[in-house]
């Protein structure tokens, strides 16, 4: 076949102009990132217009000889991408022709004067969301720009990243984020791509994303990171290119996977990137039942450990050879109760909890779904929302569940860890943590949590590791980032804390925690104005929230706005009588106020009833008015912490 591209790296046809030096296409001047294997298809196609390019010679180009594909797979979405990219159709074809058991032709008419340049709008770079192709009309808001919010938190993603994971020095004791350890392989799982073009069908493809997340985590713990959901998610419909994926997060592979449902069957496709000279190393498809969607994750991990020379932990490798099926319906009510869980609020925890009890009424062996339900409760506990005593004790009766029905699982491990550590169960809490870890060492939140046990304990240099492990593999999780300025704030490494701080909102300019934490850094810096400000907007954010009015309570009596803090004192008073407000909230106005008998009074009353925030009972920079007290010491020895 004769070369017909024009002696030029600009190629136009229709609306759209390749960029060959680039690996570019635009649209009007609108550029829109194609992967690579999929702008190779493209060219190929441009190199022979109305000419056949068979199959063969598209696997030649684009898969090296000792490279293990599914091929077919392979191509197939490859051709599948270029399309919806080309808003062209396979049945009615305007660009890429299907010629039956033989391969592509391209039909559109080549632009005989192709542009010199790029036109300018193509400067100011918008990168669009592609939709599923479909025989219908997309709808409006499927083709639509990111807004510039969109694009200034995956530019801040990218910066903050950048400034956490690789610019920290090493030492111990400079309080910086380190990278992760040289000999290990770090994995990328991208969010599973919905084929199904219904975007009220994501809670089941990002489900599947997390389990197969999961899963590669516990595939060989010494050998294999893996980068956990909450960055991951943070490139779902991205249009970056494996390679600059890869870069950003700093990691040796990409796993790139779709699903499309029909009814209680389910196609799986999986494709594994090498980042180092963007080698495709391997592809299959899979056809299941949703019933076997866990032994499947098993299944797709155990490939990619073979493919990447990945020795096996004795957890995979001795494993039971064939893991239980589960109910369709509890698997489907599983999936929605980690979108809802996934979502850090309270209210998506409560609906998160309806469907780990439907999970659970439908399959009582449901491990998964116990630490779900477990870690749902605890959270209700320690924002404010449930008292102790309502719900702990289910969070426990879920979590001795989960670990009994999953010896093997770091989720439940790291669920009961929180509980225990809640109950004031150091010991027991450490083991589960320890446990946790070994099983799964790329789980982020165990990390996290086991932070906040070292820190309650006073061991703030441990913490500062648990912690840096956690940001190690989800740099990108907004309470990772909240958690590293809670971590210096009780280190009283204030300084860094400030530092870290305006680093994470970098991520999200109006994440409360973030500002929560760093009211606390003001106040006790003596910035007091300053910290009166991050209440303000912690309430802001919260309206009406206990946390929300304690904070800023407290900020504004250190700022000696008295009458103003005893308002807000009032407000919480009155909002105890019809809802739960933890005594330790008021003792914790009340030494703003210099009213440390009574503030005494309050820590009993938030230790007769079992309080979760005593836990930094002996390193709450707040409480230092109450030290001295024999009463202080009194509790402080009751709940086995460090005097």
């Amino acid at each position: 076949m004769g070369h017909e591209l024009p002696v030029t790296h600009l190629i136009r046809f229709g609306p759209y102009t390749a960029d060959l030096r680039s690996g570019e296409l635009y649209n009007s001047g609108i550029k829109l990132k194609l992967r690579d294997q999929s702008f190779q298809v493209l060219i190929m196609l441009l190199e022979h217009p109305g000419e056949v390019v068979t199959r063969e010679q598209l696997r030649q180009r684009l898969w090296p000889d000792d490279t293990f594909v599914d091929f077919d797979h392979g191509l197939n979405a490859a051709v599948e991408r270029l399309r919806r990219c080309l808003s062209d159709s396979a049945s009615t074809p305007a660009f890429i022709e299907t010629v039956p058991r033989r391969g592509y032709r391209f039909i559109g008419q080549l632009d005989p004067e192709p542009l010199p340049q790029i036109p300018k709008a193509s400067e100011k770079e918008v990168r669009l969301e592609i939709p599923a192709q479909s025989s219908k009309p997309a709808p409006t808001h499927s083709r639509r720009a990111i807004s510039r919010r969109t694009v200034f938190l995956i530019s801040a993603l990218a910066f903050a990243t950048t400034l956490l994971f690789f610019f920290a020095a090493r030492g111990r004791r400079s309080r910086t984020v380190s990278a992760q350890p040289p000999h290990q392989t770090m994995l990328a799982v991208l969010p599973f791509e919905n084929l199904s073009g219904d975007p009220n069908e994501d809670y089941f493809s990002d489900g599947l994303t997390e389990e197969l997340i999961t899963q590669l985590g516990s595939l060989s713990p010494d050998q294999l990171g893996v980068i956990a959901r909450t960055t991951s998610m943070a490139y779902k419909r991205t249009s970056k290119s494996a390679q600059q994926i890869a870069a950003e997060l700093g990691v040796d592979y990409i796993l790139e996977s779709s699903v499309r449902r029909d009814g209680n069957q389910m196609r799986i496709t999986v494709q594994l990137i090498r980042a180092r000279g963007q080698v495709h190393v391997w592809a299959q498809s899979y056809d299941r039942e949703i019933r076997n969607s866990i032994a499947l994750q098993e299944e797709v991990a155990k490939a990619v450990a073979e493919q990447i020379k990945i020795k096996l932990s004795p957890a995979y490798s001795g494993g039971p050879a064939s893991p239980r099926s589960v109910d369709p319906q509890a698997n489907e009510a599983s999936l929605r109760g980690l979108y809802f869980q996934n979502q850090f609020t309270v209210v998506g925890y409560g609906k998160a909890i309806t469907y780990f009890q439907q999970a659970i009424d439908l399959d009582p062996n449901f491990a998964g779904a116990y630490s779900g339900l477990a870690e749902c409760y605890h959270f209700l506990v320690v924002t404010d929302s449930l008292s102790t005593a309502d719900g702990e004790s289910k969070a426990l009766d879920a979590a001795r569940k989960a670990v009994a029905l999953g010896e093997n699982l770091a989720e439940s491990h790291s669920a009961l860890a929180g509980v225990k550590m809640g109950l004031y169960d150091w010991a027991g809490s450490e083991v589960e943590y320890k446990r946790a870890i070994e099983l799964n060492p790329s789980y982020s939140i165990e990390h996290r949590t086991y932070a906040a046990l070292l820190v309650a304990l006073g061991r703030h240099d441990e913490a500062w590791e648990q912690i840096n492990q956690a940001m190690r593999t989800d740099p990108l999780s907004l309470p990772n980032n909240a958690e590293v300025v809670r971590t210096l704030y009780y280190a009283r490494d204030y300084n860094h804390a400030i530092e870290q701080a305006h680093k994470g909102l970098q991520l999200d300019p109006d994440y409360y925690r973030i500002h929560f934490w760093l009211a606390r850094v003001y106040a006790q810096k003596g910035m007091h104005p300053e910290a009166v400000v991050e209440g303000e907007k912690v309430l802001q954010a919260m309206p009406d929230s206990t946390v929300g009015l304690t904070e800023l309570a407290y900020s504004l009596a250190s700022n000696g706005r008295q009458a103003d803090a005893r308002t807000l004192l009032q407000r919480l008073q009155e909002k105890s009588k019809q809802a739960f407000v933890p005594a330790y909230n008021f003792a914790i106005i009340h030494i703003a106020l210099n009213q440390k008998d009574q503030a005494l009074q309050d820590l009993q009353k938030a230790y007769d009833e079992k309080d979760w925030a005593l836990m930094v009972l002996a390193v709450e920079p707040r409480l230092d008015p109450l030290r001295s007290d024999p009463r202080f010491k009194t509790l402080l020895r009751k709940i086995g912490l460090p005097i």
